[in-house]
């Protein structure tokens, strides 16, 4: 008899909903019913039913007011079967409050971003929040059935905190492509950014790094949208930088952008996996990453594959942006070695990760 399954994610956009897309694609078809539960629209919802995934947009702003709609939902699944697998923290400590008394159900959480995320706040609102949030989670992801992240360094950190086994199965971020990127010396270089644009992508460090060497022979290009969009723009103005920062809106595919591309920056507070990175070396693109505590380290491993800096200085930056614009050598052949490294990152190996997860529940 088939399982259940259900993949509960809010925003079903960017890089999570990526993930997520990717893994209920390539689960057994045979094994598993698929469904995907969020608010608002699925930016994937086309792509979805045409597998006969279900797609349930609820048309709730904020989760607790849709966990009634929710439960109703996986009540009324006729399979006794079910499995709740539920996306990042907010919604976990949500979902084992409201949902874990269904009879029938099992409930994996999993954690999307480093969980050192909540202890870095925007103002004494955002403090709140994640106080509260990071007590919750000690109190309630002992009812889970499983656990897991998406990195190595976030599973120990939130082992740490809550004293029980976490699970770590990689992001599938990996997609080989046969794409040869060429190499052309050109006088200019093309740097670029795919982000959303909020406070913890940290997009204003960057900026003010770009702001240090702005007479060097660059071009910055932004790829996303977001909260911020307007205030990095009049940033962008205000230090007479247009000629060398370029915004772009959320692209689905950056492929294209990427074979153009001479250099990838991420300047995050935290991360949880960014598959962006990732793809960056895939399309033979160096990269230089800021230490956001999640799954960077895996990728990355202590600046064997690429460049990692302390964000407490923009100096910092600045001065790794212009070592790869003076001599980009060393930058490449650290992008080379990175392909052999990469297999662990492919969707058929998370997907087994939580085939293999499920079958022990």
């Amino acid at each position: 008899m088939k399982k259940n399954i259900f993949f509960l994610l809010p925003v079903f956009t960017y890089g999570a909903g990526q993930s997520i897309k990717r893994i209920i694609l390539e689960l057994d078809n045979q094994k598993y019913n698929k469904n995907i539960i969020c608010l608002g629209k699925c930016q994937f919802k086309k792509e979805l039913k045409k597998k006969n995934i279900k797609v349930f947009e609820l048309n709730h702003k904020k989760l607790i007011f849709a966990m009634k709609d929710i439960k109703n939902i996986l009540k009324r699944t006729e399979n006794s079967q079910k499995i709740l697998i539920s996306n990042i923290h907010y919604t976990n400590v949500l979902s084992l409050v409201f949902l874990s008394k269904i009879k029938g159900l099992k409930i994996i959480v999993s954690e999307r971003t480093a969980i050192k995320e909540l202890d870095i706040y925007f103002g004494i609102f955002d403090f709140i929040k994640k106080k509260i949030i990071k007590l919750l989670i000690i109190i309630f992801y002992r009812k889970a059935n499983a656990i897991v992240t998406n990195s190595t360094k976030s599973s120990n950190d939130l082992s740490k905190i809550i004293g029980l086994k976490v699970n770590t199965i990689f992001s599938p971020s990996y997609i080989p492509n046969n794409i040869s990127k060429n190499k052309i010396n050109n006088e200019i270089k093309n740097l670029i950014v795919v982000s959303r644009l909020s406070k913890e992508k940290n997009i204003i460090y960057l900026l003010k790094a770009i702001n240090l060497i702005k007479k060097e022979k660059f071009i910055l290009k932004i790829i996303g949208d977001g909260k911020q969009k307007k205030d990095l723009i009049s940033f962008v103005i205000k230090n007479r930088l247009s000629e060398k920062v370029k915004f772009l809106n959320y692209k689905k595919n950056i492929g294209r952008y990427l074979i153009q591309s001479d250099l990838f920056i991420n300047c995050s507070f935290f991360e949880g996996f960014p598959n962006s990175v990732v793809e960056s070396l895939s399309y033979n693109v160096p990269v230089i990453c800021s230490k956001s505590h999640g799954g960077i380290f895996d990728i990355l491993k202590n600046n064997e594959y690429g460049y990692l800096f302390d964000i407490d200085k923009v100096g910092n930056l600045a001065s790794l942006i212009l070592n790869f614009l003076e001599n980009n050598k060393p930058f490449l052949i650290k992008t080379k070695k990175a392909q052999k490294h990469f297999k662990k990152f492919t969707v058929k190996n998370c997907v087994d990760g939580y085939e293999k997860l499920i079958n022990n529940l």
